[in-house]
């Protein structure tokens, strides 16, 4: 056992030092992701000027002055450019009626009254927007064919167009088709130019623009080229590219030659995060396009309208900076508010708003412009596989001390497996990615795991020791210190083993959250159990199969249904309280003390450290020292166990900076420490009450 435990405790510090050496380079590649780019969208700008009642050059410039870096855009249609007063637009029955009525100018009514006058069709002349009409009769070719679109007049220009003229508005899914006054058109360049001409950059948002409408639609090729060349034509600057809908542009075939010209014009791609803040929002084609970019992408982060609405702005705003800190979003899309704060108008009430976003990114140390993106980090293969041989050390280590075997098999099969993984991880990159995950997965469990079995051993080895309280704080605060340090290399090959930037960009993911908190917690009370016994009669020297047997056996008490139900009630919180899925509500008063800390640290630690967990591990202490029930030993060692279970699962969100989960972790350890000392403190005075009245109180049961 011990020439085993000496090969694991070589490999472990190998693990360790090659996991250092990799998460030092990720954090090289972090460090130097640190600008924001605020978006917002142009036509809300647009309509926050209206109803101010101020020119909507102003209202670009006061939400430029207060943060906004670029504009997103997205594709228009003939409805909206009509409603907006853009083009002007009217039905073939519209006008007989004004021709009847003899409300029309001499060209119109030339128009209506010619013999190939079409009253199925729509006529659409100039508006307020200058290059507007070229862009409609530009893009009506391209989606429908030079057939259906003709030019009845030049001076002023009027533009017949053949097409389905009902309005479509209960169509059932964003792939059925709408009626061509609802169908997605281009940007238009009258938008462009205003970005332009008002400093902002661009965030561009194209539907998929090649699907085919009708037989005599261009190619998708074409489609593609008009999109970037107008782009080219406007003089903007493009920063970002963001889909809409459901589909990339370029689905498919295509997605190779949009990413070669989002490459070639340093086009960034903004993928959204989903609602529950896993991975990202479903749109096809996004992480096939990011590859073919080579991973040119930026995490960018909406706050959901619903989720919005009933929160205050400084709320509101605290969620950027925190987003852009712990999360690596670098893409701020704010959304309005809509409606007014503070007895101010919606105008002001917004520009207030971006204000505070502004300013609580700024205090986060960011700076505003171009979004940053990662570097395209992929570390050398061959440095994972000391990780490989650590983890599954530590793995095998953990079978002997149940089912012990000699140190030679424990050779042979460390070798076999660390070979087979080292094959995968080097020469394979989908079963390396699967080696990867599970290696990853094997270091979040079994570390906290073993760090806890060797304080336990330790305890065991000095519980004859007579020690003072003071004495126990001291040791057991040296205790909790080594055991978090021995849990932070489990800790450290995960953030390593994983470390890429398909994992930064969230497109991998780490898939064993829930098994990271729940299976550390039963494989120390099976390894407990190994050891001790935990109730009348139980002999650890019996099987297994008898224990549990003798355990089945017991008879049935409202203790134990009281117990169980308090035990099923703390499962339903540990495992719902843990992931992004949770259903467990959150306590306003836990919320308060997340913002407290958030406020007035660089990384708020997790609760279940330093609530449960650390404080658990003094409690434990105490419970080996005074030699407390076992059952009640258990249930301190298996709180301790959370706490260090949830320390090394901080890791596995590749999204947050390396060097803040190692914060956290720090964090976490300082203000366990303080709640530890109180915990035991307050538990060591119950306990020296209960000795000194137990006689009293044995007399009323």
């Amino acid at each position: 056992m011990n020439n085993c435990k000496k090969i694991f405790l070589a490999l472990a510090a190998v693990g360790l030092c090659f996991s250092l050496f990799l998460n030092w380079q990720r954090w090289q590649v972090e460090k130097a992701n640190n600008q924001i780019e605020n978006v917002m969208e142009y036509n809300v700008i647009e309509r926050l000027a209206k109803l101010e009642g101020i020119p909507e050059e102003q209202a670009l410039k006061e939400f430029k002055d207060r943060g906004v870096t670029t504009l997103a855009l997205f594709d228009t249609t003939l409805d909206k450019l009509s409603k907006s007063g853009k083009i002007t637009m009217v039905t073939g029955p519209e006008l007989a009626q004004a021709r009847t009525l003899g409300n029309l100018s001499p060209v119109w009514q030339k128009i209506a009254s010619e013999p190939e006058f079409v009253n199925s069709a729509l006529y659409i002349s100039k508006g307020t927007g200058d290059k507007i009409l070229n862009d409609v009769e530009e893009d009506l070719t391209l989606r429908f064919g030079k057939n259906r679109v003709k030019i009845l007049s030049e001076n002023p220009k009027i533009i017949r167009f053949t097409g389905d003229l009902d309005m479509i508005k209960d169509y059932f899914s964003p792939g059925e088709q709408k009626g061509v006054r609802e169908m997605d058109l281009g940007t238009s360049s009258d938008e462009l130019a205003a970005a332009k001409r008002n400093g902002f950059m661009v965030a561009i948002r194209p539907t998929n623009h090649c699907e085919k409408y009708t037989s005599e639609s261009a190619s998708p090729k074409t489609m593609i080229d008009s999109f970037f060349n107008r782009l080219d034509k406007s003089g903007a600057d493009i920063s970002l590219f963001i889909g809409s809908g459901k589909v990339m542009l370029g689905n498919d075939k295509y997605l190779p030659y949009v990413a070669e010209q989002l490459t070639k014009r340093k086009i960034t791609l903004g993928i959204t995060e989903a609602v529950n803040q896993l991975q990202f929002a479903t749109m096809t084609g996004v992480v096939k396009l990011a590859e073919d970019m080579n991973y040119q992408v930026a995490r960018n982060y909406v706050i959901d309208a619903l989720e919005q609405k009933p929160l205050s702005m400084g709320e509101t705003a605290r969620r950027w900076s925190i987003s852009d800190e712990e999360r690596n979003v670098r893409i701020n899309y704010i959304k309005p508010f809509l409606t007014t704060r503070n007895d101010l108008t919606l105008m002001q009430t917004n520009l207030d708003y971006v204000k505070m976003v502004t300013d609580s990114v700024k205090a986060r140390g960011f700076t505003f412009g171009r979004a940053s993106i990662f570097e395209t980090y992929f570390p050398q293969r061959i440095l994972w596989l000391p990780l490989a041989f650590s983890a599954i050390a530590a793995g095998l280590f953990y079978l002997q001390l149940l089912v012990p075997f000699s140190k030679k098999k424990y050779l042979s099969a460390l070798i076999i497996l660390g070979l087979g993984a080292g094959v995968l991880l080097v020469f394979s990159t989908r079963l390396g990615l699967y080696a990867r995950q599970t290696i990853a997965l094997t270091s979040a469990v079994i570390y906290p795991v073993l760090a806890m079995h060797f304080v336990l051993n330790y305890w065991n080895k000095k519980k004859d020791e007579k020690k003072s309280l003071m004495g126990l704080m001291g040791s057991t605060t040296g205790q909790l210190i080594i055991t978090v340090l021995f849990s932070l290399i489990g800790a450290s090959l995960v953030g390593a083993v994983l470390s890429d930037i398909r994992f930064f960009q969230e497109m991998d993911l780490y898939r064993g959250v829930k098994i990271t908190f729940v299976l550390p917690v039963i494989l120390m009370a099976i390894l407990f159990c190994e050891k001790l016994s935990l109730w009348e009669g139980d002999n650890p020297e019996d099987s297994i199969i008898k224990r549990i047997g003798q355990l089945l056996s017991r008879p049935f008490t409202l203790k134990i249904l009281i117990a169980l139900g308090i035990l099923g009630f703390v499962a339903w919180v540990f495992i719902g309280r843990s992931g992004h899925t949770a259903g467990v509500p959150v306590p306003a008063l836990e919320m308060k003390l997340r913002i407290f800390l958030q406020e007035a640290m660089y990384a708020r630690p997790r609760e279940k450290e330093f609530i449960i967990g650390h404080p658990c591990f003094y409690l434990a202490a105490f419970a080996a020292y005074k030699k407390l029930p076992n059952l009640l030993y258990l249930i301190f060692v298996l709180g301790a166990t959370i706490g260090q279970a949830s320390l090394v699962e901080t890791f596995a969100h590749l999204r947050t900076p390396i060097l803040m989960s190692y914060v956290r972790a720090a964090g976490g350890l300082g203000f366990g420490i303080v709640l530890g000392i109180v915990a035991l403190l307050i538990f060591a005075l119950l306990y020296s009450l209960w000795q000194k009245n137990k006689g009293k109180l044995a007399r009323y049961e």
